[in-house]
């Protein structure tokens, strides 16, 4: 793998990782399915249960990147 390939590849995260929100309130526009998702998360979730629960991989990966929760490795 190249070293662009290297940063541009997104982590796998484990189902049992463990999401923190890092904001207060939805900081996405009212309404839209992005909203909808980030509604989803709960302090304390794990990965597994926000993919089960209706979210997706990358709003994960896009709200790490924007500050908006972290994931950390059970």
């Amino acid at each position: 793998m190249s070293a662009e390939q290297q940063t541009t590849a997104r982590k796998r995260f484990k189902k049992t990782a463990v999401i923190t929100l890092l904001c207060d309130g939805n900081p996405k526009r009212k309404g839209s399915l992005a909203y909808q998702r980030f509604e989803l998360y709960k302090d304390g979730m794990t990965v597994g249960e926000y993919v089960d629960a209706g979210g997706r991989t990358g709003d994960i990966h896009y709200d790490i990147a924007a500050n908006l929760i972290e994931v950390s490795e059970a």
